[in-house]
């Protein structure tokens, strides 16, 4: 049985978990493809990103409306959904929120994890390992849970509801593992999440998070990018520093602004640096890749970077003197890869996403 503790979800911040991925997001593609009941309220709002909302008074023809995943009553056995993540990864913990269901939350739940990327996950074959055992819910709360060991990869997670009633929202928190093609001179985006990108260090998240930067698609709204508070202080600048998902060559950048129209920023610089430390350190040497240039509102800005010769594993996007912006791409290819003709052009890597609200 897994190893694994409570913990209060004010003490969250102290935990392995707040330098984690929230992989079970619709933010990073995450879907709902079975579930055996919905009645009440369905599964794919457990996977929202934003926090539940609680609207009392309000009726829909089932019955009362509830931000969250709610089955009908007296299930003999017990209700689950199936969770295909957006990327493969591995999990420290999870979050098994029950706000706003008071009496009819789930009373208990487990959850389990398959390794199927490619196929049917309901498969009778399929092998399905429990991550976090059997847990009490208590009603209207955070219900956090860290384990012990991080657990193996998988790609679908199985979420159990013992034995039917109400989940607000389901976060798993871990670490991107991504599948790399075997051709090492393939052309990727480094500071990207699905390619294991990690924000590790973000200057200000006033009001949302640097890892924002690292998202699949354009976003729907501002509420998917990076946004700071608005300085006051003359020099001050604002900035993001990605650890890239594999140390390699930087290329061609590509910075996009998207729904930001009178809070871009007014200059950016892009730097990057070599360290097998997570977070760079203080007296980190940093390589100028981008000089401070100026950018535009509500579009898309791309830069060919000179050092292609260098190796990085991290980069730093600087902004000046504060604002936002949607995404941050770093396309280039992995150490042991061969450099292409250069400049390159435009990659369509992520023009095959769904983009929204563009």
């Amino acid at each position: 049985m897994a190893a694994y503790k409570r913990i209060e979800f004010e003490n969250f911040s102290k935990t392995s978990l707040a330098s984690c991925t929230d992989l079970a997001s619709a933010a990073t593609g995450t879907t709902i493809v079975h579930v055996t009941n919905e009645f009440f309220a369905p599964a794919t709002n457990m996977i929202n990103p934003a926090p539940p909302l609680h609207c009392p008074g309000r009726f829909v023809d089932t019955g009362a409306w509830m931000d969250g995943w709610e089955t009908k009553r007296h299930n003999p056995t017990y209700d689950w959904a199936v969770i295909k993540l957006g990327f493969p990864g591995s999990f420290r913990g999870f979050d098994i929120d029950t706000h706003y269901f008071t009496g009819n939350q789930a009373p208990a739940a487990s959850v389990e994890g398959a390794f199927v990327p490619e196929g049917d996950v309901l498969a009778d074959n399929v092998k399905w390992t429990e991550i976090l055992p059997k847990v009490e819910l208590p009603p209207t709360c955070h219900n956090v849970f860290e384990l012990e060991k991080e657990s193996a990869v998988y790609t679908h997670l199985r979420l159990n509801n013992i034995p039917d009633g109400g989940i607000a929202r389901f976060r798993a928190y871990g670490n991107v593992q991504p599948i790399w093609s075997e051709d090492k001179s393939a052309i990727v985006d480094l500071a990207y999440l699905g390619n294991g990108a990690k924000a590790v260090d973000v200057s200000n998240s006033h009001y949302t998070p640097g890892s924002n930067v690292l998202l699949p698609g354009r976003g729907q709204n501002m509420g998917d990018g990076w946004e700071t508070k608005r300085s006051r202080t003359p020099g001050h600048v604002d900035y993001v520093t990605v650890r890239l998902g594999a140390k390699g060559h930087l290329l061609k950048a590509e910075l996009d602004t998207s729904h930001y129209r009178g809070n871009y920023p007014n200059k950016i610089k892009i730097e990057a640096t070599n360290t097998e430390a997570e977070i760079p350190a203080a007296d980190a040497q940093w390589t100028s890749l981008v000089e401070p240039v100026a950018v535009g509102a509500h579009d898309i800005f791309y830069f060919d970077l000179p050092h292609t010769d260098k190796v990085f594993t991290h980069a730093k996007i600087t902004i000046i003197p504060d604002g936002g912006f949607k995404r941050i791409r770093l396309y280039g290819v992995r150490e042991g890869g061969a450099l292409p003709a250069l400049p390159i052009a435009r990659p369509n890597i992520h023009t095959l996403e769904i983009i929204n609200g563009v």
